[in-house]
């Protein structure tokens, strides 16, 4: 298991601090998507390169950088950080991240490790290597429907929802829902085993939403 380490704000160079730009800093901007504060930690002349499994990829300017970088997690309907290290190297500032996403209805993990060099304009140069896009372990090749429900609840028409979703999924086959209504999150589990189908998992997220995995069984 990779060891999760959070630098405090006050051990950090008050110079970069300043500047908006800390190794911190940029993986919490990261995990909240926040991309347009991700493009102001950058120096405007920043400097990354990518190695991606199909090879090295360079940017010049913060915002090819970030465009990049939004082009891997922008869209995915859940992103999770599972897990981060951060340590200094030397001068350099190395951090890695591994994150839980689902992608196009597919569950995926992906990791990267990351060297930055902070400077008083915000961070300067971005040397990452990437794992790519994998299938989530336990997880059978092929896509994994997902549902999200948004605010919908049972009373909003979610248990119609769901068994129009569930049919539409081979026996066999799993169904992600994605749910933030308080109510249906106790609810939709005990309509799935109503019905027949099994939980194999649920996910919380850190903005209270929950992912539940059901799994069809007739």
């Amino acid at each position: 298991m990779i060891e999760q380490r959070r630098v405090p704000m006050a051990d950090a160079d008050p110079v970069l601090v300043a500047a908006g730009a800390t190794s911190h800093s940029f993986l919490e901007l990261l995990a909240a998507r926040d991309f347009e504060r991700l493009v102001a930690s950058l120096a405007s002349d920043a400097h990354a390169r990518f190695l991606l499994p199909h090879g090295l990829e360079e940017y010049d300017g913060r915002d090819a950088i970030v465009a990049r970088i939004r082009s891997w997690f922008g869209s995915a309907s859940v992103f999770d950080l599972a897990a981060s290290t951060e340590a200094e190297v030397g001068i350099r500032h190395r951090i890695s991240w591994r994150f839980n996403v689902v992608r196009d209805g597919s569950r995926q993990v992906i990791e990267q490790l990351v060297y930055l060099d902070l400077g008083p304009q915000g961070i300067e140069r971005i040397d990452l290597l990437c794992s790519g896009f994998l299938a989530a372990p336990g997880v059978a090749a092929g896509p994994t429907q997902v549902f999200d429900a948004g605010d919908m609840g049972c009373a909003d028409g979610l248990a119609q929802e769901f068994r129009r979703q569930i049919a539409n999924v081979s026996i066999g086959e799993s169904l992600d829902v994605v749910v933030s209504d308080p109510a249906a999150k106790e609810d939709l589990p005990s309509l799935a085993r109503l019905l027949g189908q099994r939980i194999t998992s649920t996910a919380a997220h850190d903005d209270g939403r929950l992912t539940i995995t059901v799994e069809r069984q007739k």
